[in-house]
């Protein structure tokens, strides 16, 4: 795959942007800090405003292989989650999500990961999409469920999940192939 999706993926409830350096406090507060949206990811709840700054800085240098968006509200600008996707294989993209609890069950996440893959360039038709989520992590299953990815396996102890210990635990791989001819990109921020 020769590109990325734009920088800038735009839609009637949200815009998808570059993260800055000034997106940490907002990030921090209403997504990064908190146990709950965390439970199921990667990496535990920050403990302070420092740490997610390290976290951005360290997003924006992986630019070639990896783009990282802020989910924004049209309109505020506010910031409600962070989405990604990173080519691990020239025919292979990984997406990963987060969305701060008080937008969880709006549709903003289904309406995020719809723009991503809208937004992939043409030369990714036939890329095959994926993302894991934790085994007990229904509400991930269901976005992903509803997006067209299809359960391809599920991967014993695939991941330590910090938040459930340090042992690794069980995954599922939802993966999707992206069809030559998808619907036409969305229109695009200035």
């Amino acid at each position: 795959m020769a590109h990325f999706p734009p920088r800038y993926l735009d839609r009637r409830r949200l815009l998808l942007r570059p993260p800055k350096l000034d997106d940490a406090d907002p990030i921090y507060k209403k997504i990064a800090k908190d146990p709950e949206v965390t439970r199921f990811l990667l990496w535990r709840a920050h403990r302070n405003v420092a740490e997610t700054r390290r976290v951005l800085i360290n997003q924006l240098s992986r630019s070639r292989y990896e783009r990282n968006w802020v989910i924004s509200l049209h309109g505020s600008g506010e910031i409600v989650g962070l989405i990604s996707c990173r080519r691990d294989a020239p025919r292979s993209i990984e997406i990963g999500y987060c969305l701060g609890r008080q937008w969880w069950d709006m549709g903003f996440m289904s309406e995020a990961l719809s723009l991503l893959l809208a937004g992939l360039p043409a030369d990714a038709a036939g890329c095959r999409v994926w993302a894991t989520c934790h085994i007990d992590n229904a509400r991930s299953a269901r976005l992903l469920q509803r997006a067209g990815f299809v359960l391809e396996a599920r991967l014993c102890r695939h991941a330590v999940y910090p938040t459930m210990g340090p042992e690794p635990n069980d995954s599922l791989l939802y993966t999707r192939i992206l069809r030559l001819n998808r619907a036409p990109m969305p229109r695009f921020a200035p």
